[in-house]
C-alpha cells in the first residue's frame, strides 16, 4: 500500500469505461473454450490416427457422463429428431436416444427443435456433450472457434433463433452414420446447410460473443486412416451454415486451440477439400475476402475470411487492442506449444509469439510434420497436462504462482489484465484421448477432471454394454458430492493439490502414471479376447481404479494437511518442515516477511520496486525508532489519503464495474 502509483480520477474514468463492454463479451464467448491435438497415421507410433479433446467448462457445471448410445435399426419412415442439448445434468431428457438419457422420476423430456429422415440402422458410440468414437472407429475432438457471423437455436424462448442443428447433434450423428472421416465431414457440412447451424456460445443478438460463435472439429478414422479439420459457422442472415473441411497430411500432428485453422482451401481440390456451395458468397459479399487475395488459382483463406478479428468494423475503437491480444494469445500460445512438444524441430521454426488471428501475417499452419512413427500416446497425454513449464510463459513459476508453483488462475472481477492459458486446466470436466485402430479395436482413452490430476482409463469404441456406474450413473453431476463418482475422486484430489500443488501434484502424476501403465498392460492382454470378455474387463479395472483413487484423496489429505509432511505416528513421523515457505518467495516485498517490524508494514509491499524498508536484523534502539517515526507517519498519512480518494470515486469508476479476462 506504500508504494503503490495511484492514478487519479480522470485516470480511472477513462480506464473503465475503455474496458467496461469487453468484459462481458470476454465471459460470455469463451466459457466452453476446449482444445483439440490430433495426429496423423503416420507421425503416430502405432501406425494409426489419434485425436484428442480437453472439454474446459466455463462458469456452468457439466453433465460429466460418459453415455454408451446403442447400434439400432429403424422403421422405415422414422426420423432423428434434433436438440438444444444442455451442458449441465441432465444434458438430454429423451425417450429416443441412449437409455442413459431416458427421463427418470421429476424430469421431464426436453422438446425438440428440428427432425430430420432417420437411416435404416446407426452405430454405437461413446457419447459426452459431444460425439466421441463409434464402433468403427471413427473418432471425434472439439473446440469453439470465433466467426464473423452469429446464430441462434430455433426455440420457443428465442424467437430470433433460425437453426435447428448444433455441434453436438452434428458430431452424434457423424457417429451414428458414417465409418470414415470424409463421409463425417460430408454429412456433418449437409447437415448443416440444411438445418441451419448455431453455437451454444453465441450469446444473444443484442450482444453476439463473435469470439465463441463457430465450431471447430478434428475427425480421425482408422480405415483409410484419414485426418480432417472441420470448421463450421451460421451463414448468411444469421441461419444455414457455411463450412470447410480439409484433409491433412498423414505424416502430420494438428492443433486447435479455439479457432478456424483452415487457411489455404483449394477449391480445385475435391480430394482434400471439401466445403459447402458458394463457400466464399458471403466473404465477398461483406468485403472480408477478394479473388483477388487467393495465393494461387481457387486458394480460398477460410479462417482469414470468416474468423473474428476484432476491427472498427466489429468491436468499439477502445476494444480492439485488448480482444485482439486476448484471442491472439488464448489460441495461438497453445498452438505453438503442441507443435513444440510433438514435433520440435518444426516448433522451433515458429514464433511463440506472433498469436492466431484471421489476418495474421504468416501464420501458424493448421498442422505441422513430425517424425515418421514418432509421437506416441503418452506423449499426447503429457502434452493434455501441459502449463508451458520451462519456457518463459512457464504458469508454474512467479508470484502469481504462490510458493507452491500453483498453474491454476481463477476469475477475475474488475482488474484489467490477462493470464496465459494453459493447455491443462483447473476447470476442465473431462478429457479424452482417442485411438483409431481397426478390427474393432479403437480406445477411448477417457480422465476426469483437469489433466494434470488425472488417470485416462481405457474403453473400447466397438463395446457394446455402457460404462461403469462410477462414469455413467444417473444424478452424478458437479453440484451434489457423490463419493461413488468418478469425476468426484479426480476433483477432489485435483482441489486439495492446490494447497501445495508442487509437491502434492507431483505425487499425484506419479500414481497416475503407475495406474497408465497399469492400463497398457491390461490393454495387451485384453487384445485376444472377444469384446464381450474385453468390455467386462475394462469396466471392471476402471471401477477398480476409481476406488484406488478415492483411498489415495484420504491418504493425501491426512498426508499434506496442518502445513506439514505427515508420514506416521513415530516420533520421527511428521516433518515440521515439509512444506517450508521457499525462500524466493518469502524475501520477496510483495510478501512482507523480510520487511516486518513492531511498526509495520505487516503485509508486504505491493510495488516490487520499493526500496527494503525493514529488516528483521536492524537494531531498533529509542535511536532507530525517532529516525523512522516522520517517515512512518507520512508514509500512513499517504496510504490514509489515497484510501479516501479510493472511496471517493463514483460507482461507474469501481474497479468492481471494469474489464474482466476469463483465464
Amino acid at each position: 500500500h506504500l508504494c503503490r502509483f495511484r492514478e487519479t480520477a480522470m485516470e480511472h474514468s477513462l480506464f473503465f469505461c475503455c474496458i467496461a463492454l469487453l468484459s462481458l463479451l470476454s465471459l460470455w464467448s469463451l466459457g466452453e473454450a476446449c482444445t483439440i491435438i490430433a495426429v496423423g497415421k503416420d507421425a503416430s507410433a502405432t501406425g494409426y490416427p489419434m485425436v484428442s479433446h480437453s472439454d474446459d467448462s466455463g462458469p456452468s457445471t457439466t453433465d460429466v457422463r460418459l453415455v454408451r448410445v446403442p447400434r439400432r435399426k429403424w422403421p422405415k419412415g422414422s426420423v432423428r429428431k434434433l436438440y438444444e442439448w444442455r451442458i449441465p445434468y441432465p444434458r438430454m431428457v429423451s425417450l429416443d436416444m441412449a437409455p442413459e438419457y431416458h427421463p427418470q422420476p421429476g424430469q421431464v423430456p426436453f422438446e425438440a427443435i428440428g427432425e430430420i429422415p432417420q437411416v435404416e440402422e446407426t452405430w454405437t458410440y461413446w457419447d459426452t456433450e459431444y460425439g466421441m468414437q463409434n464402433e468403427w472407429g471413427l473418432s471425434i475432438g472439439e473446440s469453439t472457434a470465433t466467426a464473423m457471423t452469429a446464430g441462434w437455436a430455433a426455440t420457443k424462448d428465442k424467437p430470433w433463433g433460425k437453426n435447428r442443428v448444433g455441434i453436438e447433434d452434428l458430431t452424434k450423428l457423424a457417429l451414428e452414420r458414417c465409418k470414415t472421416a470424409r463421409c463425417a465431414v460430408q454429412t456433418m457440412g449437409d447437415i448443416a446447410v440444411q438445418e441451419g447451424f448455431y453455437s451454444a456460445d453465441t450469446g444473444s443478438p443484442s450482444a453476439p460473443a463473435l469470439s465463441g460463435s463457430s465450431e471447430a472439429l478434428v475427425v480421425v478414422d482408422p480405415e483409410p486412416g484419414d485426418m480432417w479439420v472441420f470448421n463450421v459457422l451460421t451463414g448468411k442472415g444469421n441461419a444455414s451454415a457455411i463450412w470447410a473441411a480439409q484433409r491433412l497430411p498423414s505424416d502430420h500432428v494438428a492443433a486447435v486451440g479455439n479457432s478456424f485453422t483452415i487457411r489455404s482451401l483449394d477449391l480445385k481440390d475435391p480430394e482434400n477439400n471439401l466445403f459447402s456451395p458458394g463457400v466464399t458468397d458471403l466473404a465477398q459479399e461483406m468485403g472480408w475476402w477478394h479473388p483477388s487475395d487467393a495465393k494461387f488459382p481457387g486458394d480460398f483463406d477460410f479462417f482469414g475470411a470468416y474468423g473474428y478479428q476484432p476491427s472498427h468494423d466489429n468491436t468499439p475503437a477502445e476494444q480492439i487492442e485488448s480482444m485482439s491480444h486476448l484471442l491472439a494469445y488464448y489460441s495461438g500460445r497453445r498452438m505453438w506449444r503442441i507443435f513444440s512438444l510433438l514435433s520440435p524441430a518444426e516448433g522451433a521454426k515458429l514464433n511463440p509469439d506472433l498469436g492466431n488471428l484471421p489476418r495474421t501475417k504468416d501464420p501458424y499452419p493448421p498442422s505441422v510434420k513430425a517424425p515418421k512413427h514418432s509421437v506416441t500416446r503418452e506423449m499426447v497425454m503429457h502434452t493434455l497436462r501441459d502449463h508451458y513449464e520451462g519456457t518463459p510463459y512457464d504458469l508454474t513459476k512467479g508470484m502469481a504462482a504462490g510458493p507452491y508453483g500453483n498453474p491454476n488462475r481463477g476469475p477475475i472481477r474488475g482488474i484489467t489484465g490477462q493470464w496465459e492459458r494453459a493447455i491443462s486446466m483447473f476447470r476442465t470436466a473431462y478429457s479424452y484421448v482417442l485411438e483409431a485402430r481397426p478390427g474393432s479395436r479403437s480406445i477411448t482413452w477417457f480422465g476426469y477432471d483437469a489433466a494434470h490430476g488425472t488417470v485416462w482409463m481405457p474403453f473400447y469404441g466397438a463395446s457394446v454394454g455402457p460404462a461403469p456406474k462410477t462414469h455413467a450413473g444417473h444424478g452424478l453431476n458437479m453440484s451434489t458430492f457423490n463419493p461413488n463418482a468418478g469425476w468426484w475422486a479426480f476433483n477432489l484430489i485435483n482441489q486439495y493439490s492446490d494447497l501445495n500443488f508442487q509437491q502434492i501434484n507431483q505425487e499425484v502424476r506419479g500414481k497416475a502414471e503407475m495406474i497408465h501403465q497399469e492400463a497398457v498392460k491390461a490393454v495387451k492382454e485384453w487384445e485376444s479376447m472377444d469384446l464381450a470378455e474385453v468390455e467386462k474387463h475394462s469396466n471392471a479395472f476402471a471401477e477398480k481404479k476409481v476406488e484406488e483413487w478415492w483411498a489415495f484423496a484420504w491418504q493425501l489429505i491426512a498426508k499434506y494437511g496442518r502445513l506439514v509432511t505427515t508420514f506416521n505416528e513415530s516420533t520421527t513421523g511428521v516433518d515440521y518442515y515439509g512444506q517450508m515457505y521457499p525462500g524466493w518467495w518469502l524475501e520477496s516485498p510483495d510478501v512482507g516477511f523480510t520487511l516486518w517490524s513492531p511498526p509495520g508494514p505487516f503485509h508486504g509491499i505491493p510495488d516490487g520496486s520499493c526500496p527494503k524498508l525493514l529488516s528483521l536484523t536492524a537494531d531498533w534502539g529509542p535511536q532507530s525508532w525517532a529516525a523512522w517515526l516522520p517517515t512512518f507517519f507520512a508514509l500512513g498519512g499517504a496510504y490514509a489519503l489515497g484510501k479516501r480518494h479510493g472511496r471517493a470515486l463514483p460507482e461507474a469508476q469501481d474497479p468492481d464495474h471494469g474489464y474482466v479476462v476469463a483465464p
